[in-house]
Order: C-alpha cells, then structure tokens, then sequence
C-alpha cells in the first residue's frame, strides 16, 4: 500500500511540476491530483524538499533510461561522441517545458534544485570531456581548451533549443522564424546537421591514424553513413 501510494503522489508531481514549479507544488496539490489526502504525504516524506528530490531522481532515471542509456559503449569512439550528444539534444527536446522549469527555479535558488541541475549537468559534462579527450589522446582534434572545445560542442548543438525554445514562447522570434522553429532547429536532421558542422570545425584535418589496423577496421565498421564524413581519419589507412 505504501509502495502504491508513495508512487501515486510522485507520478502526480511529474505532471503537476512543469506546470507550477517548485514554490506552487504545494501538498494540497499534490494530494488532489493523486487522489489521496494530505496527512499521506507527511507519512511518507519527510519535507517537500525529500518529496521534490525524490520526484527529479524518477524523473532522471526515466530520461537516462529512454535516452542516455541507449549510447553504444562497445562502438567506435567517433560513434559514442556523436550518440551522447545527439541522444542528450533529443533528451532536451522532449522534455523541455521539464528543463526550462528547472532552470528558471535553479536561477531562483531553490537549494534542492540547484543542487539537482548541478550535478546531472556536471555528470553529463565530464561525460563529454572524457570522450574529447579521448579524441584528443589519438590526435584528432585541434589544439585547443577542453572547456572552450566542451562549450562549442553545448552552445552550438544544445543551446539553440534551449535559448531559441524560450524566445518562441515569449514570442520574441519573428512569425517567420517561430514557423519554421521545430524543422529548423528541433528535428533530428537540425539536430544532426548542427553537430556535423560542430565535429567538422574541431577535428583536425589529414591527421595521420596511428592505430592498429584491427582497431581501424573495427572502427570503420561501427560508423553509420551519418558521421563517416566527420570521422575520415579515423578509418584511413
């Protein structure tokens, strides 16, 4: 009964907390939309804070799992770079009103979100840093700061959804461009387009590969058509 009860009030936070953030997710809210009444919160969470902590870790371990998890870890290293960003930018995309709220109750200075976004962002960051420096320990990519090469990569691939998202519903993009925002800058082939043009700018060009040939060949068969371009040297002789 606790079990059912407990997942009945954070199934209700789910869909309540895009909708009203964190200072309007109040008990009494909570107890309505699950059908239950308030004194079974106060049984089962300690503070709206535990409740609202225990709500983003669900909430995390479904988009992980619908998303993140599917990165192919036993696929070419050109490969794993481009799923966890393109897989992380559809993660985005799908659950944006969920993002921008989070982001809009962190700038508030809700400890237990800031705490929540830091960590996932950071986890997601070192991520990301490991994979480029992976890049960069076979020599494929262009000298430059790992932060400046980790802030190109989110600016350029991840920002436009979040930034150009929140300037269509604030009405702030031209008619014409707000119609064209979902296949411009949302879609997968958007998505895609914005990564190559990313990857292409930070591998460096004509790189000798230097790699056993079995790890090339093995390499060259994990690459989908999409990033083969992106990844020449890596399967050149």
């Amino acid at each position: 009964m606790a079990d059912s009860t407990h997942s009945l009030l954070i199934d209700a936070g789910l869909r309540l907390y895009p909708h009203t953030g964190y200072h309007r997710l109040s008990v009494r809210l909570l107890a309505g939309e699950a059908g239950l009444s308030p004194g079974m919160f106060h049984h089962l969470f300690d503070s709206k804070d535990d409740f609202v902590d225990q709500m983003l870790q669900r909430k995390y371990t479904l988009t992980h799992d619908g998303f993140l998890a599917r990165v192919d870890a036993g696929a070419a290293l050109p490969e794993r770079l481009w799923q966890t960003i393109t897989l992380a930018a559809a993660a985005l995309r799908e659950n944006i009103d969920w993002v921008q709220r989070l982001v809009a109750d962190s700038g508030e200075g809700v400890p237990v979100i800031k705490h929540f976004v830091a960590s996932r962002v950071d986890d997601y960051q070192q991520r990301v840093l490991a994979l480029l420096a992976e890049c960069e320990a076979r020599d494929l990519l262009v000298p430059a700061d790992p932060l400046q090469r980790l802030a190109y990569l989110m600016s350029s691939v991840l920002g436009p959804i979040l930034i150009g998202n929140r300037l269509r519903q604030d009405g702030m993009l031209p008619a014409a461009l707000a119609a064209r925002f979902p296949a411009a800058v949302l879609s997968d082939e958007a998505i895609a387009q914005r990564l190559r043009w990313s990857l292409a700018s930070l591998m460096r060009a004509g790189t000798p590969d230097t790699r056993d040939p079995a790890d090339r060949e093995a390499d060259a068969s994990a690459i989908p058509p999409l990033v083969a371009d992106l990844v020449a040297k890596e399967v050149r002789s």
